[in-house]
């Protein structure tokens, strides 16, 4: 089946998702057009534009093959993509093949076959051309007279393939895209294989950027997973106050226990149904929404409980999201960041601080006005203390834990407050 045989660790770099996405679509679609008339495939230039439209949705990579498989003369399609280091070493994406055709080839096979043998031994001449036709591999009547045909082809119905290598790399190992041809039919030609090869480049660059984005929703899940042991609740919205996202402390503190009433204006069959509003949450949300927005600047208050079960008070400071936008739409989004006024365990969680970086305990009487969200002048107010007092013992606490600004020290103090609280 010509499946990649040796494979090396795979560590993919961090990056920006949406960049890397918009920037990958800006130049593709500039060369779709173009490569469309060339290849001669009808409809091309549609097939990409929803290609791209539909990067990282389930079933993208298998309705591509199949488009490709109908223009380019065959119902059966795969694409080899396994990973080094992952854990499906026999990785594809089909159209047209049996779901079991690769554990049919790893019980049957073991990884050596008539096709794979051959490109061994004519691996710079495979990789010279870019592919192979399997006739140049091993002559189909040949072929015929092996255990693997008899084995697995014939039970699968094909006798003949053309492949083209997408990428090889350690990186990534070696990816092929391969058709194959319907028992008894006709052997594909190198006409075939040279639409076939013209096409790669497409298809290459379309799985390097869904690898990317399943990346980069590995680690914003990642991300979430452990914002969400945090006291702290997330919330963003649009200049409307529509509710975009929420994590699941924003959900219990407010009182949103219906998940399906929070509308992401980009998921799929949603479109008709209303956003949650700011106004329908909490009454105080909407002017510290619109304060926020006027001044661009974060904006802080205290929200009374609506509802049974919430702390007594939350401090709520909404922020721009810096860079932050609707990737659907790129509307401007804000933030919202949540606080219990009295967090839990805040007693412990100031000892143990105090303990763990030697706080004075001035220092340390500033870490639960610190985690209300309180301002440096709120702070010296309410110590009645002088500011010049406050910033110098704010000064001392970055120095001691290694921080830098109120924001990343309130993550270090909600890191020990989780630890407190497990």
């Amino acid at each position: 089946m010509m499946l990649p045989w040796r494979q090396r660790t795979y560590d993919p770099p961090q990056f920006n998702p949406f960049s890397e996405k918009e920037a990958a679509l800006a130049g593709q679609e500039r060369n779709m057009q173009h490569l469309g008339q060339h290849l001669g495939i009808p409809g091309f230039e549609a097939l990409m534009a929803e290609s791209l439209e539909a990067l990282g949705e389930p079933g993208m990579v298998e309705r591509l093959l199949r488009r490709l498989g109908e223009a380019l003369g065959s119902h059966k399609v795969v694409l080899f993509c396994p990973l080094p280091g992952s854990d499906d070493p026999l990785a594809a994406y089909q159209w047209g093949m049996p779901d079991d055709f690769l554990a049919r080839y790893a019980n049957l096979i073991q990884g050596c076959d008539a096709w794979s043998e051959a490109l061994e031994r004519q691996q710079g001449a495979a990789l010279a051309r870019g592919g192979s036709l399997s006739q140049q591999l091993v002559s189909t009547s040949a072929l015929r007279r092996g255990a693997f045909y008899a084995d697995y082809l014939r039970p699968l119905g094909i006798d003949a393939m053309v492949n083209s290598i997408v990428e090889t790399s350690p990186e990534v190992g070696m990816h092929v895209l391969a058709m194959y041809n319907d028992l008894g039919q006709s052997e594909f030609t190198p006409e075939q294989f040279a639409r076939l090869r013209a096409a790669t480049p497409w298809v290459r660059s379309l799985m390097r950027a869904q690898r990317r984005l399943q990346q980069a929703q590995r680690h914003t899940s990642a991300l979430e997973r452990t914002l969400d042991q945090l006291p702290l609740g997330v919330m963003h919205v649009n200049r409307r106050g529509e509710l975009r996202y929420l994590n699941e402390h924003a959900r219990a503190w407010l009182g949103i226990e219906d998940a399906c009433r929070i509308l992401l204006h980009s998921a799929t069959g949603w479109q008709a149904r209303q956003p949650q509003q700011l106004a329908q949450i909490h009454p105080a949300l909407v002017p510290l929404l619109g304060a926020s927005l006027s001044t661009q600047t974060p904006v802080s208050a205290r929200l009374q409980p609506q509802h049974p079960g919430a702390p007594a008070t939350l401090v709520a400071l909404a922020a721009p999201l810096r860079g932050g936008t609707t990737p659907a739409t790129g509307e401007a989004l804000a933030q919202f960041i949540l606080v219990p006024e009295t967090p839990p365990h805040a007693g412990a969680t100031v000892s143990v601080c105090s303990a763990l970086y030697g706080l004075t305990p001035a220092e340390a009487a500033l870490l639960p006005l610190l985690l209300q969200g309180m301002t440096p002048r709120e702070m010296a107010d309410t110590r009645q203390v002088k500011m010049p007092t406050v910033r110098s013992q704010l000064a001392s606490l970055y120095a001691k834990t290694g921080t830098r600004g109120q924001a990343e020290l309130a993550q270090r103090v909600l890191r020990v407050a989780a630890l407190v609280a497990a």
